[in-house]
C-alpha cells in the first residue's frame, strides 16, 4: 500500500505596493505557508494557507503525524492532527490543519486522475463568481474607489464586494451609496465590515444598506457575538453573511443553531481543511442554507461548484492577495454570464510559478529531515 513518505513546508512573504486597510485592519504584506505531501510512489500533493510563523512552527509540528499514513485515509489523518487539548480547538494551528489537509486532497486527486471538483460530487459545472475590492487606501477617494468597482463589472462581474467600517456612518453609507450609483441596477453590490461595528453601529448600517439594495452585509460584527447577529437576521434588513473566522464542524453548528446568519462564508484555508469543509456544508445544507467561501479562488470554485448549496465564489483583485493570486500560472477564466468554472486538471488544477516563490521564500523544512 502506498503511504506518505516526506512533508516538505514553505513560508513567504511579500511586501503589497501599497498598504490595504479594511473596516479594522491594514495589510502590508503577503504571508503564506505551502505544503508538498510526497508520497512513496512519488505522487505530490500541494496546499497553501495564508499564515506566517505560527502556521509555519505548527504544520513542522504536526507533519510526523502524517508520515507512513495512506494518503486516501483523510478522515483517519484528520482526527489524529485535531487534537484540542494538544493543539487547541481554533485559531492559526487549524489553519496549520488546513495546509496539510488542502495537500492530502491535491494529492488524492493527482493520484486518481480527477479534479477535487468532482471527488467533492460535481453539483454544479459552473459557479458565479463575485470581485472582491473596494479597500481603504492612502490616496484613493471616492473617484477612484466608483472607478474600481465600476470596473469589475466592465471587466464581467456581475456582482462585487467593498469595505465599510474605517469611517463613520455618514461617510461609508456616501460611499456605498457611489458605488451603487457606479455600477448600475443590475449588478448586485456585497458589503464586508471584517467585524469593525458594535451591535447598535451595525443595525443602523443595515438600514442605510438596505435602501442601496445591497445584496449582503457580510461580517459586521466581531465573530463570537452571534447574540448580535441574531439581531441583525431578526431585523432583516438586509441579509448576513458570517463564518470566515469560524472553525471546524462543531463551530458551524453552534453558528447556525443561534441564527446567526442568512449565508455562511466558510474558509477551508481557516476552518479545518476540505474533510472538514465537507462536514461544514452538509450542516448548511441540512438548514437548507447556502454558503459562499471566503477565500482563495484556485481552491474554493471546487468547493463552492462541487458541494450543494454553493451561492457564490469570491474573486480577489491581485494587488490585494499578493503570492495567493500571483503565484498560480492558470487563472480562473471569467465567462460572459459572470461565471467561472472549476480547473479540469487533477487535483486542485494549478500550476505554481516556482521561480515567484523561491524569490519569496522565508523559510522551509522537510519532515523527516
Amino acid at each position: 500500500m502506498t503511504r506518505i513518505a516526506r512533508v516538505e513546508l514553505s513560508a513567504y512573504r511579500k511586501p503589497y505596493r501599497r498598504p490595504v486597510t479594511n473596516g479594522r485592519y491594514t495589510y502590508s504584506e503577503s504571508r503564506l505557508v505551502l505544503a508538498r505531501v510526497i508520497c512513496d510512489d512519488g505522487v505530490t500533493g500541494t496546499g497553501w494557507v495564508p499564515g506566517g510563523d505560527v502556521v509555519f512552527h505548527a504544520a513542522v509540528e504536526m507533519a510526523p503525524l502524517l508520515l507512513g499514513e495512506d494518503p486516501l485515509a483523510v478522515e483517519r489523518i484528520w482526527a489524529r492532527l485535531y487534537q484540542p487539548k494538544l493543539v487547541g480547538r481554533r485559531g492559526l494551528t487549524t489553519r496549520a490543519i488546513s495546509l496539510l489537509d488542502i495537500a492530502l486532497w491535491d494529492g488524492i486527486g493527482r493520484r486518481l486522475g480527477t479534479s477535487v471538483h468532482r471527488l467533492m460530487g460535481a453539483y454544479r459545472e459552473r459557479i458565479p463568481a463575485y470581485a472582491a475590492g473596494g479597500y481603504y487606501e492612502e490616496g484613493k477617494g471616492l473617484t477612484e474607489l466608483v472607478e474600481e468597482m465600476a470596473g469589475y463589472v466592465a471587466a464581467g462581474f456581475r456582482a462585487v464586494k467593498m469595505k465599510v467600517g474605517a469611517l463613520t456612518l455618514a461617510e461609508d453609507t456616501e460611499r456605498v451609496r457611489a458605488v451603487r450609483e457606479a455600477i448600475g441596477g443590475d449588478a448586485e453590490l456585497l458589503v464586508d465590515a471584517n467585524g469593525a461595528y458594535s451591535t447598535f453601529a451595525a443595525r443602523a448600517m443595515a438600514r442605510a444598506l438596505a435602501e442601496q439594495r445591497v445584496y449582503w452585509f457580510e461580517e459586521p460584527l466581531t465573530p463570537d457575538n452571534l447574540d448580535g447577529y441574531r439581531l441583525l437576521v431578526r431585523d432583516g434588513c438586509v441579509p448576513i453573511a458570517h463564518g470566515e473566522n469560524e472553525y471546524t464542524r462543531f463551530g458551524f453548528r453552534d453558528l447556525i443553531r443561534a441564527g446567526a446568519a442568512d449565508i455562511l462564508n466558510p474558509d477551508a484555508q481557516v476552518l479545518g481543511g476540505i474533510t472538514e469543509m465537507r462536514h461544514v456544508v452538509s450542516l448548511i445544507a441540512a438548514q437548507e442554507l447556502c454558503f459562499a467561501p471566503h477565500g482563495d479562488q484556485h481552491i474554493h470554485v471546487h468547493l463552492a461548484a462541487g458541494l450543494p448549496g454553493g451561492l457564490m465564489l469570491e474573486c480577489y483583485h491581485e494587488r490585494v492577495t499578493g503570492l495567493a493570486a500571483e503565484m498560480v500560472v492558470d487563472r480562473l477564466e471569467l465567462a460572459g454570464d459572470g461565471t467561472v468554472a472549476p480547473p479540469d486538471g487533477p487535483g486542485l488544477g494549478v500550476r505554481l510559478d516556482d521561480e515567484l516563490l523561491a524569490h519569496h521564500l522565508e523559510r522551509s523544512a522537510t519532515v523527516p529531515v
